[in-house]
Parts: C-alpha cells; sequence; structure tokens
C-alpha cells in the first residue's frame, strides 16, 4: 500500500495540493490528465516509491487544489510545475505525465531546460493538423460528448461512477477505479471551457527539448507510430529520446497494460546516468 503525506503550496495566488512519499531518494513529479489527479498515479507510484521521492500534484482545476479562475491557460500550468519544484526544493527531478501532464512536462522542459533530469511522456495529446473541415467537426462532436459524459458522471455517487468506468473500460484493473472515480467528482467543470491544451504543434516542441524523453505511446491511443517515429526524427538534442508502443493500450496506457507499461519506464529509468 503506496504511504504518502499531503501538503499544500501557494503559488502565486493559488493554492496547489499535492501528496508525496518523501525519503531520501530522487524526486520525480508525476502529472496527471485532465479530470484525473494525483492519486490516480497511485498503482504505479508504489513501484516507483521505493527508489524515488514521489510527488503527485493536484493540477490547478482537479483535486484538492484551487479551481480554475478568469484569465486561466495552459501556461499557469507550466510555470506551477516550476514553482512547487522550486518551493519544495526538488534537485533535477524527472518528470512524468499522462495526456494533459505529458504536455505541460514537455513545455516545463523546453521553459525551465535546467529543471528536469528527464522527462516521460504518456500519450501526450500530439495529434496530426486535421485533413478536412469535416474531420474536425468530428473531432469536436467527439470532444463535446466526451466533455458531457465526464460531467455527467458529477452527478452519481461514487459506486455508481466506479460501475460505469467498468462498462466503459472493462479490461481495467480494479485498483485503479476508485481513484479515478475519485477525481471525476473533484475536478472543475469549466476545465473544457479554458485553454487549457498546448497550442504548439508537436513539430515545433520536440526540437526544443534538450533532456532525456521517452515517450510511450499505445497501439490505440492518440499518438501514432507514425507521430512517434517523426518525433523521433525532428530530435535535435545530444540527450537520448526513445519511443515505445505498448500492444493493445489506448490513451490511458498503463491502466491498459500496467506491465508492459512498468517494463519500459524502469527500462529507460535504469538506463539514466545517476
Amino acid at each position: 500500500m503506496l504511504k504518502y503525506t499531503e501538503g499544500y503550496l501557494r503559488l502565486d495566488d493559488v493554492r496547489i495540493h499535492y501528496y508525496r512519499t518523501g525519503g531520501k531518494k530522487p524526486p520525480i513529479i508525476l502529472l496527471h490528465g485532465a479530470t484525473d489527479n494525483g492519486l490516480c498515479w497511485t498503482r504505479i507510484a508504489e513501484p516507483l516509491s521505493v527508489t524515488y521521492d514521489v510527488i503527485m500534484p493536484d493540477a490547478q482545476g482537479h483535486g484538492l487544489s484551487d479551481r480554475l479562475g478568469k484569465g486561466f491557460s495552459f501556461k499557469r500550468y507550466v510555470e506551477q510545475v516550476g514553482g512547487l519544484s522550486l518551493a519544495l526544493g526538488l534537485n533535477k527531478p524527472l518528470i512524468m505525465g499522462h495526456s494533459l501532464g505529458a504536455d505541460t512536462a514537455v513545455n516545463v522542459a523546453i521553459e525551465y531546460p535546467s529543471l528536469p533530469k528527464a522527462i516521460i511522456l504518456e500519450d501526450p495529446p500530439w495529434g496530426e493538423p486535421t485533413a478536412s473541415a469535416e474531420e474536425a467537426e468530428k473531432e469536436r462532436k467527439e470532444r463535446t460528448a466526451r466533455f458531457k459524459r465526464l460531467t455527467s458522471l458529477r452527478n452519481l455517487t461514487l459506486e455508481e461512477i466506479v460501475a460505469a468506468s467498468r462498462e466503459m473500460d472493462p479490461q481495467w484493473p480494479e485498483e485503479e477505479r476508485l481513484p479515478w472515480a475519485r477525481a471525476k467528482q473533484q475536478f472543475d467543470e469549466s476545465l473544457f471551457f479554458y485553454p487549457v491544451v498546448n497550442e504548439s504543434h508537436y513539430s515545433e516542441l520536440v526540437p526544443k527539448i534538450k533532456c532525456p524523453t521517452l515517450l510511450i505511446i499505445g497501439e490505440n491511443g492518440i499518438v501514432t507510430r507514425e507521430t512517434a517515429a517523426n518525433a523521433a526524427r525532428l530530435w535535435k538534442s545530444k540527450q537520448p529520446f526513445k519511443w515505445v508502443q505498448i500492444k493493445g493500450a489506448t490513451h490511458n496506457i498503463r491502466r491498459d497494460n500496467f506491465n508492459d507499461y512498468k517494463a519500459a519506464l524502469f527500462d529507460f529509468l535504469k538506463g539514466l546516468p545517476t
């Protein structure tokens, strides 16, 4: 069972809540995706905590952190990770993110190049440009439907949300469901009305990353093999870039195929210089 403490930091005018396993170990910051919270990392945080001091913040608008305020933008997520690292005195933390959190990790590496030791990206939203107006409209409708489905869960009990997760994602292990369900009761409903997505295309971002990077993609996730291979071609740093595709996984890679995800992650961590 994962053991952790909880705390709050005030970064500018925003209170950010975080979980931390502690110990005199190298730090790793885990950045969750949209509508999740810090404890959605619990399953992978447990084996990581043997070697690392694991810090799992609730991003603004999620978990127990402050709600999104007027004028909020994606840039605030990036600044808050930098502020959290400074406030906690973290020395060269590893930064791992899923989806929105992965996008945030990329920009932290670019905006604060001396901060991360390495970044690990679980299926960041690196799509290719839509080819037509019809495809763009289809994507818009899918996003709207996803928003309505997630916000509708807030009207259910915790047990009902857990049951809904079994229906939507029957392949998930049971231990993933309760943290996911609690997070769905906590996120700010205005989340989808703010510009919380990185506006820059991955082709602009990848050449600017200087630290070692692992990109983990799913067989049926957002990032395709072609996009991952293109990211590798765009890589300019002398530090290593590696990408791995996880069989049978969708966007929620670690929930769909935890064993292969964990193996890819720890293989990469093992190869980093101490």
